[in-house]
């Protein structure tokens, strides 16, 4: 019997600690509170870069303005936690791997969201639902790009910075000439400076239980 019952237990706490693993982990909850938001409007601090993380090619945009909403108030929810909306942006003078590009936002608006505690005045962030179409040389080349770019807020500067990957390539034609694949991943790296129509920077401030 203490066999039978010893091998039970064995069985039962294997068996535990098997759902312990298999469980899925729970996103963060989050508290975001804005203040200085509601409309708003974003300029790049230097350069834009996307860069296709297989091949390595970068087209670098010099300028791009959007503009959305920020709005006032305090959200709870889990991580990403959407805090605002771009509802349209713009990208011009785009050039990479000998091509020059027009680049065409698509599905918006893009979810601006919050990922993290603030810390220091900066948060932790993520812009979602990006998409958008380039074309070159006279529609030979074409490709789509769509994901989501982590990235950061500060509130002493009005700076949201866009740091990594987590795009994906697709509906690339031949006359690309190797230069992007379907299925590549991408990256996007640049900085926005965001103001409200007062000409200030929206406050963002996060807590984490």
């Amino acid at each position: 019997m203490r066999k039978i019952t010893s091998a039970a237990l064995a069985a039962t706490s294997a068996s535990a600690l098997a759902l312990f693993l298999a469980a899925p982990a729970h996103a963060a909850n989050l508290t975001a509170t804005v203040t200085n938001g509601g409309s708003v409007t974003a300029t790049n601090s230097g350069n834009l870069v996307i860069t296709d993380t297989s091949t390595g090619i970068a087209v670098t945009c010099t300028t791009s303005t959007g503009s959305g909403s920020i709005p006032n108030g305090t959200t709870s929810g889990a991580s990403p936690l959407q805090v605002g909306t771009i509802s349209a942006i713009s990208f011009t003078n785009c050039n990479g791997g000998g091509f020059s590009f027009t680049v065409t936002p698509k599905a918006l608006p893009w979810k601006v969201n919050v990922t993290g505690a603030t810390s220091g005045g900066v948060t932790p962030g993520s812009l979602s639902g990006i998409s958008a179409h380039a074309s070159a040389a006279g529609g030979l080349c074409q490709l789509d790009i769509a994901g989501t770019a982590a990235g950061t807020y500060t509130n002493s500067t009005g700076k949201l910075t866009a740091t990594g990957s987590g795009l994906t390539v697709s509906n690339v034609t031949s006359g690309c000439l190797g230069i992007a694949h379907n299925g590549d991943s991408a990256s996007l790296n640049g900085a926005y400076i965001v103001k409200n129509s007062g000409g200030t920077f929206p406050q963002i401030n996060v807590t984490s239980p």
